[in-house]
């Protein structure tokens, strides 16, 4: 599978992770991850793995269930912050459990560019969890909650970035559009049906 632009609009790593998955629906309508290559290919297009990096060896299967786990965790955690209310306590358990094993994943590492938190692990899989987790932990130390929001049209989670929390949809060029063609579509109506009458 081919993870273009628009899988990444959500605006920070663990929500664009999160949308990987149908949260709406019982079962999912869509899964992206398919099978491990599947989410290779996504660490590669997030930038969090270099663009050759290729499975070394059978996947993990117990990594790559938990690679496929985390979202909805993930969305459990985030979406409640779109209806301004907090996540639930064994949630953010759940997670502080995650967050305690993928720790011991990563190391500090010294670059040109000063020191970083680094995965320590040669497991691709291991190296994309660590991102995801780390990048939800600072969301959610970072207490902005508001800026967590649910698309208006397709239901994905996306980080408003806007100055005044105007962002209604998780990608203007297509939900945006979208909506704004059923709405327009609905007055020509509208006008229709009232000239009729």
């Amino acid at each position: 599978m081919e993870f273009v632009p628009v899988f990444f609009c959500g605006g920070l790593t663990c929500i664009d992770y999160c949308n990987t998955y149908d949260h709406a629906h019982t079962p999912p309508a869509y899964d992206f991850f398919s099978d491990f290559s599947a989410v290779l290919e996504w660490g590669k297009a997030a930038g969090i793995l270099p663009a050759g990096t290729q499975a070394t060896g059978p996947a993990d299967l117990s990594i790559l269930e938990k690679a496929k786990q985390v979202r909805p965790l993930i969305y459990r955690l985030l979406e409640p912050f779109t209806r301004l209310q907090q996540p639930a306590e064994a949630d953010l358990a759940e997670f502080n459990d995650l967050f305690r094993e993928v720790s011991s994943w990563t190391e500090i590492a010294s670059g040109q560019e000063g020191f970083t938190l680094s995965c320590c692990s040669d497991d691709p899989l291991k190296k994309i969890l660590c991102e995801v987790v780390r990048s939800t932990a600072d969301l959610l130390v970072a207490n902005q909650s508001e800026r967590v929001k649910q698309c208006e049209e397709c239901s994905w989670l996306f980080y408003d970035s806007t100055r005044n929390l105007s962002r209604r949809w998780c990608d203007m060029k297509t939900c945006g559009n979208k909506a704004k063609a059923r709405r327009h579509y609905e007055r020509v109506r509208q006008n229709r049906l009232g000239a009729a009458g």
